[in-house]
């Protein structure tokens, strides 16, 4: 191992981004959304808000002024919208890193186990393992934590913490990889190592000023550190 994570006990890693090459399909689901229901094209970082679990109140602060007052018509739009064209999209386009497979096996022959929190919705979970489970990783998963699963989400440590609790581990002893400024401020708020990734949401410049513990290219770098 490396130096930095000799006594890591535990691996927790964020999904959309960092285990799953999603962002992308994300952004031009949310273009269609939008464009579909009438509404302005929404810039990145308001779609990046939206993914890291701001949820639809991202949605409507983005409604212009003048619509406001159908508001709860065009969030209702929108749901019904997203479910429709959201689903065949994530089945058929969203595909696992390279690395995941041979990274989550390593961890699992060493006996370190495995656990993801998301700012998915638990309802949603089992659509969005379905990358990991057509390619034969799932099965290596110990715990997913989910958005309600926690008293409060990410960047809060909440949910993270909730995640080292139900493996076991204490936080000091545990890893946490995400793509996102919110996963390594979550990661260092509950006192885990925290380690970034460039391969999805943000760039090297934003992960740096979180001060995580290091940042990689992508998943597929990690497994040279256990």
């Amino acid at each position: 191992m490396n130096k930095e994570i000799t006594d890591i006990q535990c691996a927790i890693f964020d999904l959309d981004g960092t285990l799953i090459d999603s962002v992308p399909v994300y952004f031009e689901l949310m273009e269609t959304i939008l464009k579909r229901i009438g509404l302005p094209p929404a810039p990145k970082c308001v779609v990046s808000e939206f993914m890291t679990g701001g949820g639809l109140k991202v949605i409507e602060r983005h409604i212009p002024p003048e619509l406001q007052h159908q508001k709860e018509n065009i969030i209702k739009e929108f749901l019904t919208v997203g479910r429709d064209i959201s689903q065949s999209a994530l089945k058929d386009r969203v595909k696992v890193f390279d690395g995941v497979h041979q990274l989550f096996s390593r961890l699992s022959d060493l006996k370190i186990p495995i656990g993801i929190v998301t700012s998915t919705e638990r309802a949603y979970i089992e659509r969005k393992l379905r990358p990991l489970e057509k390619d034969d990783i799932k099965k290596y998963l110990d715990v997913v934590i989910a958005i309600e699963d926690a008293p409060r989400k990410k960047p809060a440590p909440d949910p993270l913490i909730v995640c080292g609790e139900q493996l076991g581990v204490s936080a000091e002893k545990c890893v946490y990889v995400g793509d996102s400024h919110v996963d390594i401020r979550a990661a260092n708020a509950a006192g885990m190592i925290a380690i970034g990734v460039l391969s999805g949401l943000d760039d090297h410049e934003t992960l740096l000023g979180e001060n995580p513990h290091m940042i990689l290219n992508g998943i597929d770098e990690l497994i040279e550190l256990f």
